[in-house]
């Protein structure tokens, strides 16, 4: 069970206890609609809260039904767990007074729950459940990006703002973390991991007794153009990659002026291709190139050694979050994959990385909305 002492070392342990600490989501409210029937809308950022937090619960009850008498295996629950309990409850129930309407309501869930009762349908929902954390993470991301000039000056939705960015960096990290989970989980279990099947995230509407796809909405936002570049995004992207590409500068220098052949080879080989490969990127989306010849050495960041190499990579994967919500194509960018790059790299330079960026965030919350009539 190497692999398993591995991803309590590295990955369920501190990240997982890092979450519950540092970050509360609180749980998922919906939004009353105009008065004007019985339509109760709950928006795109608490349905991505909502299903990542049913995602979690059902696979931790589902690794303790299907693994009950596996107790090594058992053990890969405990990541999910505290991940469930960062991201609150799935669905609080809340009644809601509806206009027209003489009772309050009690509203079901969006989707049904389920819990996978067997192998084939827990690595089902595993799969499923981190591509979906990564895809609505990237999709909030956008989302932020895109209300960023627009909230200026609107205090409520500066919130809203804050919070859909936040649950972004969740979402996004989850997605990567799961990612090498289900892989260990599936080795350690001696099964393969299926073909994802995602769903798309979409505002839901309750009406008439049940939750419906907010279809409008949808479809509406899938032939909207990107919104270009506020000068801010553009600024801070610029300063992003200058980042990123100082770091690149000063590992690749720092390697070559030390004995460690074998850090040499890792660096020419997967650090610096993997860093220009995303530079590329970047700088085809900006649209303009801020990358410098020479490059003033990083503070902290002088040794040539495996552990320096490993602190130039850590705030490397910093970056990545920061970029998120400022580059017009997350995905394109690479954000998710580069991270994932990183955190293995770190790894293999005997460097135990943390929690990840973003999972770590101590004003990262989304809260409970309150649930009423508008006046």
């Amino acid at each position: 069970m190497a692999n398993l002492t591995l991803m309590k070392k590295t990955w369920i342990v501190p990240l997982t206890l890092a979450l519950t600490v540092s970050l509360s989501l609180a749980g998922c409210g919906v939004r009353i609609d105009d008065g004007s029937g019985d339509g109760v809308r709950a928006d795109q950022t608490q349905i991505a809260r909502y299903r990542a937090s049913a995602c979690q619960e059902a696979i931790s009850d589902g690794i303790k039904q299907v693994f009950a008498g596996s107790p090594n295996l058992l053990a890969f629950k405990d990541g999910f767990e505290a991940r469930s309990k960062v991201l609150g409850p799935r669905w609080p129930r809340p009644q809601v007074k509806i206009a027209g309407k003489e009772k309050p309501e009690t509203l079901p869930e969006p989707q049904p729950y389920r819990i996978p009762g067997n192998g084939e349908a827990l690595m089902q929902k595993l799969v499923d459940c981190q591509v979906d954390a990564l895809n609505d993470g990237l999709t909030l991301a956008a989302l932020a990006r895109e209300s960023q000039e627009s909230s200026q000056g609107n205090k409520e939705a500066s919130a809203q703002l804050k919070q859909t960015t936040a649950l972004a960096k969740v979402l996004v990290a989850t997605g990567v973390a799961m990612e090498r989970e289900n892989k260990q989980l599936a080795q350690a279990a001696s099964v393969t991991l299926p073909p994802a099947n995602p769903s798309k995230l979409s505002p839901w509407r309750y009406q008439d007794g049940k939750w419906h796809r907010d279809k409008t909405v949808v479809n509406a936002k899938d032939k909207e153009e990107k919104t270009p570049l506020s000068d801010q995004q553009k600024s801070e992207l610029s300063k992003g990659i200058k980042q990123l590409d100082s770091l690149r500068y000063n590992i690749e220098k720092n390697a070559a002026q030390g004995r460690d052949n074998q850090l040499k080879q890792l660096v020419s080989e997967e650090i610096t291709p993997l860093l220009r490969r995303q530079l590329q990127e970047l700088v085809t989306q900006l649209g303009t190139d801020p990358r410098e010849a020479v490059y003033q050495p990083f503070e902290n960041l002088s040794g040539s050694d495996k552990q320096a190499a490993a602190a130039g990579l850590k705030i490397a994967s910093e970056v990545q979050m920061n970029l998120l919500t400022v580059t017009p194509d997350a995905k394109a960018a690479l954000i998710a994959q580069t991270l994932s790059s990183l955190v293995d790299l770190q790894e293999r330079l005997g460097q135990d990385m943390g929690s990840l960026p973003g999972l770590n965030a101590k004003d990262a919350q989304v809260k409970t909305a309150k649930v009423g009539v508008k006046p």
